[in-house]
């Protein structure tokens, strides 16, 4: 006669088997997962990773002679008066570029998504225009039209007696405010669209409700729109903080056009260093150095602008 399985052994097998069914399941799925971000983790290995390694392992190299010469490079860098010049042209230009520029996308997203504004998709088309022309060609174009030997209207003030000479926007004194207005130009419209885009998922409940209870469409869009679309409003600023620290091609390109300096930004230091001096490890030690700025401005930038809206958020529930 067979021998008789015990009772907790009935009980365990079917518990062992879905178990590993569930092993076999997750296994199944991380394999699934894998080969759907397989492409992406090459091309980020093969396109930031190895330039990234590539770049480190060069800055700790002569650029004469090619031995090892350790952070060398990194001191040179560090007390580099001229990079650390262009960096804190930068930080002034993000401080005010990059808050004349949001506050403007703002602006312009609130109205176009009030019940003022006629012909909304004309207008928000219109804005965003400017984003569609490549920076290098908008570059040469305001190049153009800023430079007063090539645009007849700057000689009009001089002309009228109001100015000593022509309007010189591009002129070294004047070049960094030129290329904010360029900037400003290309990006505001890029930026409005977010925000309108954003704007369309508040809940029209919400609006509804204020409406029934009196609120002007000025007080619905700074107490109500405007506080819901507030990530977005930090994810765009991020984002120009980081553009402006990588700025180039505007500069560059004005450059090229007029004398309006040749280190307005610290990428065009680092292109010169590496294509004009022909020092390619001090440039990847100063791009480098310039990327670890950027990821420290950010996170700073990230932490303070989510404790102002925290603060905002708690003001407002407070009903002050």
């Amino acid at each position: 006669m067979a021998p008789q399985p015990q009772d907790g052994a009935v009980c365990q097998l079917p518990r062992e088997a879905r178990r590993n069914r569930k092993r076999s399941s997750s296994r199944a799925q991380g394999r699934v997962g894998l080969g759907m971000t397989a492409p992406f983790l090459a091309l980020f290995g093969m396109f930031f990773l190895a330039p990234l390694v590539y770049s480190f392992v060069l800055s700790m190299h002569s650029g004469g002679t090619g031995a090892f010469v350790g952070l060398f490079n990194y001191k040179v860098v560090l007390s580099d008066g001229q990079f650390w010049s262009g960096i804190q042209r930068m930080v002034y230009f993000g401080a005010v570029q990059v808050t004349i520029m949001i506050g403007l996308a703002i602006s312009l997203a609130l109205f176009l998504d009030s019940p003022y504004c006629v012909g909304r998709k004309l207008f928000a088309l219109i804005y965003f225009l400017p984003y569609a022309i490549p920076g290098i060609l908008a570059a040469i174009m305001w190049g153009f039209l800023l430079e007063p030997n090539l645009d007849s209207a700057l000689k009009l003030p001089h002309l009228l007696g109001l100015t000593a000479g022509p309007v010189t926007p591009l002129d070294y004194r004047l070049a960094l405010y030129a290329i904010m207005f360029i900037v400003t130009w290309e990006f505001t419209g890029y930026n409005m669209t977010i925000l309108l885009t954003s704007l369309t998922n508040v809940p029209q409940q919400v609006l509804e409700a204020a409406k029934i209870d009196g609120a002007s469409e000025l007080r619905i869009a700074t107490r109500i729109k405007l506080p819901m679309i507030s990530r977005t409003v930090m994810f765009i600023a991020i984002l120009s903080v980081i553009g402006s620290l990588q700025l180039f091609n505007e500069p560059m390109i004005l450059n090229e056009i007029a004398d309006t300096g040749s280190s307005l930004s610290p990428n065009q230091i680092i292109d010169t260093t590496a294509f004009a001096f022909g020092n390619d490890p001090l440039a990847a030690t100063q791009s480098i150095v310039l990327a670890l700025i950027t990821v420290a401005a950010t996170v700073a930038f990230y932490r303070i602008v989510k404790l102002r809206i925290g603060s905002v958020a708690i003001l407002q529930r407070s009903g002050r």
